[in-house]
C-alpha cells in the first residue's frame, strides 16, 4: 500500500488556489459539503514518486477570523491538524495585501510552505521579488510559482516533498515584536493576556495566536476560552480588555501584522508603480456612469461570443438527432426489435443525449468566456460597475455576469454563480436567476403571444421585462433576509487586480474538466426525466387518447382549470420543465392529433399549423393563463441539474422549484381571471 500524505491549500480569493488544485488533481476530484456545513468541500488526489497526495482546497478567505461560514470551515480544518503540509498561496503581483493571510497564520504549529503565485504577472508589471530572501526571513520553504505554467510544477513537487520530509513551522518571534512593541501599541496587552491564559491550550494554536483572537474579540475563540478557563482567569482577561477601552483590538493586531508584512516586502521585493497600466482603461471601466455602459457593451459582446462558440455543438446535437433516430428505427425494424424498444431508444436515449449535447455546448461557452474575463482581470471591474444596483437586492456586483448570461442559457449561468463570496449570496442569485428567460423560453413566449394576440404581442415583451424586475423585488424580500441578513450585507471592497494575458492551456484544461463533469450529471437527469415522460406518453397504436398521460390529464382537468389551463395546456406546461421546445412539441401533438406518440425533444415543425390549431381551440383567457405561467415556469431539466450541483442541496432545489411553480401558476390564475373580465 502506497504512502498517503495530505496537503491543504490555503489562500485568499483569486490567489490561484483553484488553478493549482485543478492542475494537481485533474479528474481525480470530489465535490461535496463539509460535514455539518453548507460550504462546498473540494478534495482530490494525485500520485508523485509512488506517494499518494490528498489535496484539500480550503474555501478562500482573507484571514483566519471567524467572520463567515467559509472562514470557520477553513480555520477548523487548519486547527484539526489533519494536514501534513499547509500550502499558503499568495498573489505575488499584490504581495503586501496577500501576505496578510500568512501573518494571520503565525502562531499555528503546522508545517507550512509559502507559494508566491502569479510571479509571471508580477514580473510583467515590473516587480522583482526575491523568494530566497523571503525564505531566509521566515525560515520556511518559499517558492516563486505560476500555477498556470506547467513548466513550474517540477520545482513545486521538489519543494513540496522537501517541506513534508523536513516540516517547518512559522516562528512567531518576529510578529510578537510588532504586537508587543510598547511604542506602537501603548502597552504590552498581548503578553498580559498570555499570562492570564496560563497553561491553557487550544489544539495546534500557540498562546500568542489565542491572545490575538481574544483581543480581536473573535467569537469562537472567546466562547471556548469562557467555557474552559477558570472564573478568575476569565475575569483577569476581561479586566485587561477593559483597560484597552477606546482602542479597537482588531485595528491594533491588524496594524502590527501589516507592519510585519511591510518589513518582509521591503527586504525582499522591489515594487514598480503600474498606475499607468490601470488608469488607461479604468477611468472608463470604474466610472459610475460610463462604467455601466462599458460593462453592458462587454456583456453583449460576451453573450454573442457564447452563442458563436455554442453553435457548433448545438448544430451537432440537433443535426445528429434525426440521423440517429432514423438509423435506430431502420436497424430495429431490420432486426425485428419490439416497437416499444425502438421508441425508447429513439425518444429517450438518442433524444436525451442529443439535447444534453446541445445544452452543454452553451454551458461550455459560458464557462469559457467567464474564465477569460476573469483571467485578464476585467471581472472585478465588471462587478464594481453594478455593485450599487445589486446591493439593493442583497447581492454584490459579482452577480451581474451570471444574471445577464442567463439570457443565453440558464444552466450555464447557474455555474457562474460560484464567483460569489458566500453561500447565501449564491443561493439568492440562483433564486433570481431562474426568473431570467433563456433564448428558448423567449422564443416560445413570443410565438404564443403572436399566435393568440397578433400585433399586440410586443406588449407582452414589455410586460415580461417588467414582471422580471418585479419578481426580483419579490424574491429578494422573501429569501434575502434569511440568505443574506441585513447585518451581513456589506459593500464590495476589492483591490482591482492587474490586467494580464490569459493562460490558454490552463483555461482549456479547467473548462474541459468542468464541462465534462456537468455533462455527465446533466445526462443522468435528462435521461431519467425523458424516460418518465416517455412511459407516460407511449401508446402502442400511436393514438394519444390511449396514453397514460391522456388519462391522467382528463382526471386532473378540474384542478388545472382552476389555474385557467385545460389538461392539454397543463401537460405542455409540465413538458416545458424538461425543455421549452418540448412544450410546443407536446401541444403540436395534442392539438393537431397527428396520431403519433410525441417526443419531448421535438424540433418545432409546422409551427404555422400549430398556431392555427391553438387559435381555433384555446380561448383568450386560457391563452393568457398559459402565457403567464410559461413566463415563470421552472427552467429546463439541465438547469435544474446544475442548480442542484451548485446548491449542493436537494432541499434548496425543491424550495426554488416550488417557489417558481407557485409563482407561475399564481400568475396563470391571475391572467385567466383578468382574461375572463376583458374578453
Amino acid at each position: 500500500m502506497s504512502e498517503i500524505k495530505t496537503i491543504a491549500l490555503l489562500g485568499q480569493p483569486n490567489s490561484g488556489k483553484s488553478t493549482l488544485f485543478n492542475n494537481l488533481t485533474g479528474l481525480h476530484q470530489r465535490v461535496g459539503n463539509w460535514p455539518g456545513k453548507t460550504v462546498e468541500q473540494a478534495e482530490g488526489s494525485f500520485v508523485f514518486d509512488g506517494v499518494t497526495y490528498n489535496v484539500v482546497d480550503l474555501p478562500g478567505s482573507y484571514g483566519l477570523s471567524a467572520n463567515s461560514e467559509e472562514e470557520v470551515v477553513t480555520r477548523d480544518y487548519i486547527q484539526s491538524g489533519k494536514a501534513d503540509l499547509v500550502c499558503i498561496l499568495v498573489d505575488a503581483s499584490q504581495l503586501e495585501r496577500s501576505l496578510y493571510m500568512l501573518a494571520d497564520f503565525v502562531g499555528i504549529r503546522m508545517p507550512v510552505m509559502l507559494v508566491l503565485n502569479m510571479m509571471d504577472v508580477a514580473e510583467a508589471a515590473g516587480k522583482k521579488i526575491d523568494a530566497s530572501a523571503i525564505e531566509k526571513h521566515l525560515g520556511i520553504p518559499v517558492l516563486g510559482f505560476s500555477a498556470a505554467e506547467s513548466k513550474c510544477y517540477p520545482e513545486f513537487f521538489k519543494k513540496m516533498v522537501s517541506a513534508i520530509k523536513t516540516p517547518v513551522c512559522l516562528d512567531s518571534k518576529s510578529l510578537r515584536n510588532e504586537l508587543v512593541d510598547e511604542k506602537k501599541n501603548g502597552e504590552d496587552i498581548i503578553s498580559r493576556i498570555e499570562a492570564a491564559l496560563g497553561d491553557f491550550e487550544y489544539g495546534v494554536c500557540e498562546k500568542i495566536w489565542i491572545a490575538e483572537k481574544i483581543l480581536e474579540k473573535d467569537k469562537l475563540v472567546c466562547d471556548i476560552v469562557n467555557e474552559m478557563l477558570p472564573f478568575a482567569r476569565k475575569n483577569a482577561i476581561d479586566t485587561i480588555l477593559d483597560s484597552a477601552e477606546g482602542r479597537d483590538g482588531g485595528i491594533l493586531t491588524g496594524e502590527a501584522k501589516y507592519r510585519w508584512v511591510s518589513k518582509i516586502v521591503r527586504e525582499s521585493a522591489t515594487p514598480k508603480s503600474i498606475e499607468k497600466v490601470f488608469s488607461k482603461w479604468d477611468r472608463i471601466a470604474t466610472h459610475h456612469i460610463k462604467g455601466k455602459f462599458f460593462a453592458f457593451g462587454i456583456m453583449v459582446v460576451s453573450l454573442m461570443a457564447c452563442m458563436i462558440l455554442a453553435f457548433p455543438g448545438m448544430g451537432i446535437g440537433f443535426g445528429l438527432q434525426p440521423i440517429l433516430e432514423s438509423a435506430v428505427e431502420r436497424a430495429g425494424n431490420a432486426l425485428g426489435v419490439w416497437p416499444v424498444a425502438i421508441s425508447f431508444v429513439k425518444l429517450v436515449l438518442v433524444g436525451g443525449t442529443c439535447i444534453t449535447v446541445c445544452m452543454t455546448s452553451f454551458i461550455f461557452s459560458i464557462i469559457f468566456v467567464f474564465r477569460i474575463l476573469e483571467e485578464i482581470g476585467y471581472m472585478a471591474r465588471f462587478s464594481y460597475a453594478f455593485d450599487s444596483w445589486l446591493s439593493r437586492l442583497g447581492l454584490q456586483g459579482k452577480a451581474i455576469m451570471p444574471l445577464f448570461s442567463g439570457i443565453g442559457c440558464t444552466a450555464g449561468a447557474v455555474c457562474g454563480t460560484r464567483v460569489l463570496d458566500t453561500r447565501g449570496q449564491r443561493l439568492l442569485a440562483l433564486v433570481l436567476l431562474w426568473a431570467i428567460p433563456c433564448g428558448s423560453k423567449v422564443a416560445v413566449v413570443l410565438f404564443l403571444a403572436s399566435t393568440f394576440f397578433g400585433s399586440a404581442a410586443p406588449l407582452f415583451g414589455v410586460g415580461y421585462v417588467a414582471l422580471i424586475f418585479a419578481s426580483f423585488y419579490l424574491s429578494s424580500r422573501l429569501f434575502g433576509k434569511k440568505l443574506v441578513p441585513q447585518n451581513e450585507r456589506v459593500g464590495m471592497i476589492m483591490e482591482l487586480p492587474p490586467y494580464h494575458k490569459p493562460h490558454w492551456k490552463m483555461i482549456a484544461a479547467m473548462v474541459g474538466r468542468s464541462t465534462w463533469g456537468i455533462f455527465k450529471k446533466a445526462l443522468k437527469m435528462i435521461l431519467m426525466v425523458a424516460a418518465i415522460f416517455w412511459a407516460l406518453s407511449y401508446a402502442g397504436d400511436g393514438n394519444v387518447e390511449n396514453t397514460l398521460l391522456y388519462r391522467i390529464g382528463n382526471a386532473i382537468e378540474p384542478v388545472t382549470m382552476f389555474f385557467g389551463m385545460r389538461w392539454e395546456l397543463f401537460v405542455s406546461y409540465l413538458g416545458g420543465m424538461f425543455s421549452k421546445e418540448a412544450s410546443l412539441g407536446i401541444m403540436s401533438t395534442l392539438f393537431n392529433h397527428t396520431g403519433e406518440a410525441f417526443s419531448l425533444v421535438t424540433r418545432v415543425a409546422a409551427s404555422e399549423n400549430l398556431g392555427e390549431a391553438l387559435a381555433s381551440t384555446i380561448t383568450k383567457p386560457e391563452s393568457l393563463a398559459f402565457l403567464f405561467a410559461s413566463m415563470f415556469n421552472v427552467p429546463c431539466v439541465l438547469a435544474m441539474g446544475t442548480t442542484y450541483r451548485e446548491a449542493g442541496s436537494i432541499r434548496w432545489l425543491c424550495t426554488i422549484m416550488g417557489y417558481y411553480i407557485a409563482l407561475s401558476l399564481g400568475l396563470g390564475f391571475i391572467g385567466y381571471h383578468i382574461g375572463l373580465l376583458i374578453f
